[in-house]
């Protein structure tokens, strides 16, 4: 865990120590919190720790019982329901698509392309977390486009939920030649867009959800 030095915030220190403790196995699925019991542990006051809670529990990861308060959910992310986490992401992503190419939206394709060149930096520098992010933003960019904020922030929560809680074995990048094709598939969307070709876009993000899904199932 890193010290508190190392946040920006005394807020984000609380809000991922918390989280931390559930990825540890610390804190276990219906086990019941409290602000005294959290500020002890991490030797702030109650204020941030309210804050964190507030925060992880419209994220889903915690949750407000009757009569239990504040009580861990059981968030994490195995192969099985990391698939069903991204066909809830390709619903929303369809959705989008569907109106896009109802309204003929015209697309600002350069965006696209940027978040595709720093994938491919990234990868190239073996920064995962840097390669995974713009492939997020890739999705959140196509997820703009529609004016309901429900799906963004649906999807946001979704990606949030996967990057703090799969487990090491699920969500795999692979070799730098898999990253590479990777990043071909996300070329081949992004051309799609270019051409206007939104069937073709929606079937190429489909196929590459479904590359994702099948990799957390594969050793």
């Amino acid at each position: 865990m890193k010290s508190k030095r190392e946040y920006k915030t005394l807020d984000r220190m609380v809000y991922f120590s918390i989280i931390e403790k559930i990825k540890s196995g610390e804190l276990k699925p219906n086990e019941h919190l409290t602000e005294e019991r959290l500020a002890k542990e991490l030797d702030v006051s109650r204020s941030p720790i309210r804050k964190a809670i507030t925060a992880l529990v419209s994220e889903g990861i915690l949750d407000y019982r009757t009569y239990s308060g504040v009580v861990v959910r059981d968030s994490m992310i195995d192969s099985a329901k990391y698939a069903q986490l991204l066909e809830v992401i390709e619903v929303f992503i369809d959705a989008t698509i569907q109106k896009m190419k109802k309204n003929k939206t015209q697309l600002d394709i350069d965006a696209f392309r940027n978040y595709i060149a720093s994938m491919d930096r990234s990868s190239y520098l073996q920064n995962m977390e840097d390669y995974i992010f713009n492939q997020h933003q890739f999705f959140f960019r196509i997820l703009k486009y529609d004016p309901n904020p429900y799906y963004y922030e649906n999807v946001k929560r979704t990606f949030f939920t996967i990057n703090n809680f799969s487990m090491e074995t699920v969500v795999k990048q692979g070799s730098e030649d898999k990253r590479d094709l990777t990043v071909k598939k996300f070329t081949a969307i992004a051309d799609a867009f270019e051409a206007n070709d939104y069937d073709l876009a929606n079937e190429r993000i489909h196929s590459l959800f479904a590359d994702f899904a099948l990799s957390a199932f594969r050793e």
